[in-house]
């Protein structure tokens, strides 16, 4: 879902993820004699790092196995082919949280990519979901402009092959497509602290509307499901700073992590405003900040603070999480009128993961006592990225989403 990856580390050690991150697999395309149902002939996923497959700040061929997009394909009996990428990764997800330590050795700073796998080269691919994208991205390759993915993401290239991603999917001439692109516009920004970073609404729009209609134009008599943007302060990577307050475990396995014993601001931190959102991997910072202000966290910016006021860049306070999700109710406004106005089906995947949390099956803070799912069985190890029962979760929505829509009968994945 993010360009940004970075893990906190600390003196805290997890043992090494399970072993659903380090298989490799050389199926790469799945095959069936008939679709069951025409409309199925050709999909094709567009997506950024979800619908890649991206799980624990990286991507393997098991973790691109578990995408909802290839369980979806698997309900439809349909061809789908995804640029399998050899193992450890590109870059290889992480092992151990606090220590960024990633599948077969490689450290958390490490660029290592082992590139795609030989049996995964094909003349089409199925899922062209590419790690890192936003909305300009889909139609840009090729562009000067499009800096970013051209020359600090390797996917791009090894993945598309030099075409754009909407490019890509009409080379299998589709007949059904679903798209989840627009994440990336404002997850940054969000867990940065700084929601003014964000893709403005009049943008997105522009965006969106040109990649949409150039996939569409290509593919006549196209049918699919475009899917909106999460409300992305629901990742479990932010946690509540009141959870420190009042959770006594949670606050020294806090300050392990930040490397200094953090002081919760009783001025900033009153009340509702205990409802700061703070990015776990911002702890590590609030030991390097100059004094006086070294470990104390505050819930709101100090006017005329000084040095007291390093602008958190880590804390998204009450107002900034409002601003996020009124420009995802921007961005999802125009994606559901778009999605009508083609007739396709719409999918709002925020409602999931907010029965998760009222479920509690994402955890207030995260569990570092556990060596596998710190974040809940939902969350892979960054936080931010759906693990495969999540996948299993989504999947099944879209399923419903499309069999009420085209009046299909897939059956749920089990």
């Amino acid at each position: 879902m993010s360009r940004t990856h970075v893990i906190a580390r600390g003196a805290l050690l997890l043992g090494a993820v399970g072993a659903f991150v380090a298989a490799c697999h050389s199926d790469t395309t799945l095959f069936a004699p008939q679709p069951n149902n025409p409309i199925f002939t050709s999909y094709v996923a567009l997506g950024n790092s979800i619908t890649a497959g991206f799980q624990s700040g990286g991507i393997n061929d098991s973790t691109q196995h578990q995408s909802y997009a290839v369980l979806l394909a698997n309900q439809m009996h349909t061809r789908f082919a995804i640029p399998s990428l050899a193992a450890p990764g590109c870059p290889p997800p992480i092992a151990n949280l606090l220590t960024g330590a990633r599948v077969g050795g490689a450290t958390s700073t490490s660029t290592s990519c082992a590139l795609r796998t030989a049996a995964s080269a094909t003349a089409t691919l199925n899922n062209v979901a590419v790690p890192g994208i936003t909305t300009f991205d889909p139609i840009a390759i090729g562009n000067p402009a499009d800096t970013l993915l051209q020359n600090k993401n390797p996917l791009v290239q090894i993945i598309l092959g030099g075409e754009s991603m909407v490019q890509k999917a009409l080379d299998n001439k589709p007949t059904f497509a679903t798209v989840w692109v627009g994440n990336n516009d404002i997850l940054a920004a969000a867990i940065g602290g700084t929601p003014g970073a964000a893709t403005p609404v009049p943008t997105f729009t522009t965006n969106y509307k040109a990649m949409i209609d150039q996939l569409v134009a290509g593919a006549p008599g196209l049918k699919g499901v475009l899917i909106g943007v999460v409300q992305v302060t629901e990742v479990p990577v932010l946690f509540q700073v009141g959870v420190l307050q009042q959770n006594a475990a949670a606050k020294a396995a806090a300050d392990q992590v930040a490397g200094v014993k953090l002081t919760i601001d009783p001025v900033t931190c009153a009340g509702a405003n205990a409802g700061a959102l703070l990015a776990f991997n911002a702890l590590p910072t609030y030991k390097t900040r100059p004094a006086p202000a070294t470990g104390i966290v505050f819930c709101q910016k100090v006017a005329g603070g000084g040095a007291l006021d390093p602008g958190d860049p880590g804390i998204l306070d009450i107002t900034e999480q409002a601003t996020v999700a009124n420009t995802i109710n921007g961005y999802n406004a125009y994606i559901k009128a778009k999605a009508d106005s083609i007739g396709f089906a719409y999918f709002d995947a925020s409602p999931v993961l907010d029965s998760l949390r009222k479920a509690n099956a994402v955890p207030a803070f995260p569990n570092l006592t556990s060596t596998t799912a710190p974040f809940g069985q939902f969350f892979s190890l960054d936080g931010v990225h759906p693990a495969a029962a999540a996948h299993v979760l989504i999947a099944n929505h879209l399923i419903d989403v499309i069999n009420a829509k085209y009046g299909t009968s897939l059956v749920h994945v089990q």
